[in-house]
């Protein structure tokens, strides 16, 4: 099976290029490094309007977008890429289990590791055997054969790894199917202490496709744009200004060069504001739409359907 391309998306050299060299020691030739959100998104329009399918390894903290904005632009061109998500957050970090929920496949953790890239890119390969193509659109599974099953079983540990929590219609979207192997694997778990059932949850689906693979797709409310990022304002009393926390060289408004001294006085800082690079328009909250990831349907929240199914805590993976 040929060896799909890679996106590595890293402002720091040095880890761009320690990345690079443990791909190519796997075996992974074709690789193309950005070091800016916005460079990634040109490469990325570039990779998916060719029909190529690839793989993203996106830095946790970049300079110029948000990492939510890059992720959700990317799953609205291209929903089935895989986005591994390089931080050195734990994976309880807030911020990260919201960018998994979104629709992250998995997170490689900051200093890189060797072994821990090599287990992922293995169970990337492991899940594409799983299918053969009949079609640019359709997919069959393979015979349900004993070697079917133990990769089956090893997608799905590598997936109840990466999260605390998670409901049966999830781990079905994720594999891309319904199967009674699915079922019967989470339940001899259960019966091994290494997960447990903690009742039912309630999730969105599709109002299209039935499924629960959905991501929510981020948008300025001023130009519907997704190119967004999250940061710091100073407002000055004094003329008014209100800008980017590092337009203030100095502390000088770089409206009327006044200096600012006097916090509450002077000025005040607006903390966790998003910021368009599109429009320059700047917002506490930013505007939220859903996608469907199997077949790309958006609806809002209120014309959502939703559908129940037991949800598990992991115990000992």
């Amino acid at each position: 099976m040929e060896k799909q391309e890679i996106l590595i998306v890293e402002d720091s050299p040095a880890v761009g290029i320690l990345l690079k060299n443990y791909l190519n020691n796997l075996g992974w030739e074709t690789i193309h490094n950005c070091n800016s959100g916005q460079s990634a998104l040109t490469v990325f329009d570039d990779l998916a309007s060719q029909g190529k399918q690839f793989i993203v390894f996106l830095d946790f903290m970049l300079p110029d977008m948000d990492a939510r904005s890059i992720l959700t632009q990317m799953l609205e061109k291209k929903p089935d890429v895989k986005v591994i998500l390089e931080t050195a957050s734990e994976k309880d970090d807030e911020g990260i289990k919201e960018l998994i929920r979104l629709g992250v496949y998995q997170f490689l953790e900051k200093p890189i590791r060797f072994e821990s890239l090599k287990n992922i890119m293995e169970t990337i390969e492991k899940e594409e055997s799983f299918f053969i193509n009949e079609s640019s659109s359709e997919k069959s599974l393979r015979e349900d054969t004993e070697e079917f099953k133990e990769n089956l079983h090893e997608h799905i540990n590598f997936v109840l790894k990466s999260i605390n929590q998670i409901s049966l219609n999830k781990i079905t979207g994720i594999m891309g199917f319904e199967n009674d192997t699915i079922t019967s694997y989470l339940k001899k778990l259960v019966e091994e202490k290494k997960i447990v059932e903690v009742g039912d949850v309630k999730e969105i689906s599709c109002n299209r496709c039935d499924s629960v693979r959905t991501s929510p797709i981020f948008y300025c409310p001023n130009c519907k744009g997704s190119n967004f990022k999250l940061g710091k304002l100073i407002e000055h009393y004094d003329c008014g200004n209100i800008t980017e926390e590092n337009t203030y060289v100095d502390d000088q408004c770089p409206n009327c060069n006044k200096e600012i001294k006097a916090l509450g006085v002077d000025y005040r800082v607006m903390k966790n504001h998003y910021i368009c690079n599109s429009c320059n328009e700047f917002f506490p909250e930013i505007s939220i739409e859903y996608m469907c990831l199997k077949c790309e349907n958006r609806f809002d929240l209120d014309k959502a359907r939703w559908r129940t199914s037991p949800n598990y805590k992991i115990i000992n993976m």
